[in-house]
């Protein structure tokens, strides 16, 4: 089973492609991915985490079937993906210890402006069993 959620906006082109990129690079199977507007992140951003469907980010959950789950977001929670990924991405995870206000300044811009690149959503299927509702 996975041992991490990454939930994502569903109907963003770069978004699809950021969880294709992290389904590639993820060897070990760690991660699963849900939509943010989906059912588990309806059942699990509740409350004061509601906040997180809204945040126009990528959001991971660490440890999502533990009593110690941390929650990620913007470019920590890029680079902490990275760092949980291992091998030869952990240098790029090495920036998740770093506060956020570094690297969320470039992803809020970038966030705010990714419908203007024109990307087209990807046509392949996703490999379904790495998807939640």
């Amino acid at each position: 089973m996975y041992e991490h959620v990454i939930f994502f906006d569903d109907e963003c082109p770069l978004c699809h492609k950021a969880v294709r990129h992290l389904i590639e690079i993820d060897e070990k199977k760690e991660f699963a991915f849900a939509p943010l507007n989906g059912k588990t992140a309806a059942r699990i951003l509740v409350g004061p985490l509601e906040s997180y469907r809204h945040v126009n980010s990528l959001v991971l959950l660490e440890q999502y079937q533990s009593s110690a789950r941390r929650f990620w977001i913007r470019s920590r929670a890029v680079f902490r993906t990275y760092w949980l990924t291992g091998g030869q991405w952990t240098l790029l995870g090495i920036f998740s210890f770093l506060p956020g206000c570094f690297g969320d300044f470039f992803y809020r811009w970038l966030a705010e402006h990714r419908h203007q690149f024109k990307l087209r959503m990807p046509k392949e299927p996703w490999p379904a069993d790495r998807f939640l509702p």
